[in-house]
């Protein structure tokens, strides 16, 4: 199975020209969490079927995250015309 480490080497060579050096730090000291595993996996080892879906699995909790967000904030201003009565009614 080809890892992003690789595929980046891989065009590189294709490109004749040597990757980014940020994006070779990317691939060698960012993690993702693998809730199947129960470990951290680095970038570069993933294979790009595998990253792709981490996308989608952050894409999908960062909805879940602004979705909760939003019902508190509602909550909260709910709350604060409640305060807002109870103030103006002094």
């Amino acid at each position: 199975m080809t890892t992003l480490i690789e595929l980046v080497k891989i065009q590189a060579v294709i490109d004749n020209r040597k990757p980014a050096s940020d994006t070779l730090e990317t691939l060698e000291h960012k993690y993702y969490y693998s809730k199947s595993k129960g470990v951290n996996i680095k970038i570069g080892d993933m294979h790009i079927d595998h990253f792709l879906r981490s996308l989608n699995l952050q894409d999908d909790h960062r909805d879940d995250v602004d979705i909760k967000t939003a019902k508190i904030i509602v909550k909260l201003k709910q709350q604060l015309r409640q305060i807002k009565k109870v103030v103006n009614e002094k």
